[in-house]
């Protein structure tokens, strides 16, 4: 069964939600890592922080577009989703997270694709940020240090 089409302006206020719902689902990771993985918790903080930043900027092109925002309450599926997956081990939270990120990757790439030029940096700067979450899957996975490299990076380059 095929998703129906949204209208771009609808595909954006979507997104910014899901940032705002990313956002939350992060936080809750952060705090339910284990005082022993604190390296850990500071991951998934810095991954809330990537998904804050996001949303700001998906915000603003709402509100450029004269798009009122208003945020839905969380809802009792969410919330229980995002609380299996706070309590999951920390492979099975990346791998698990992978299909979501792919699915978002091509959803935004989608909207991009729809993007008139004047919105074109921050639809690329959603599209980006979701890579900048697979990449640091990949890179934990692998178990390099350098998991969040390519997150602060993004977050360095949108707040300078």
């Amino acid at each position: 069964m095929t998703e129906p089409a949204v209208s771009y302006e609808d595909g954006l206020f979507q997104a910014w939600v899901g940032e705002l719902q990313g956002e939350m689902f992060f936080e809750r990771k952060a705090q339910a890592v284990a005082d022993k993985q604190r390296g850990q918790r500071g991951k998934w903080q810095e991954l809330a922080e990537l998904e804050r930043v996001t949303g700001w900027r998906m915000a603003a092109l709402l509100r450029a577009k004269g798009i009122e925002l208003s945020a839905p309450e969380p809802n009792a599926e969410l919330l229980a989703f995002v609380e299996i997956f706070a309590q999951m081990p920390h492979a099975e939270t990346l791998a698990a997270l992978r299909p979501i990120l792919l699915a978002a990757i091509d959803k935004f790439e989608a909207l991009l694709r729809q993007a008139p030029e004047a919105d074109r940096q921050a639809v690329q700067f959603l599209v980006d940020h979701e890579r900048a979450l697979l990449r640091f899957v990949d890179l934990e996975q692998a178990g390099a240090d350098s998991s969040v490299d390519t997150v602060r990076a993004l977050i360095q380059s949108a707040t300078t």
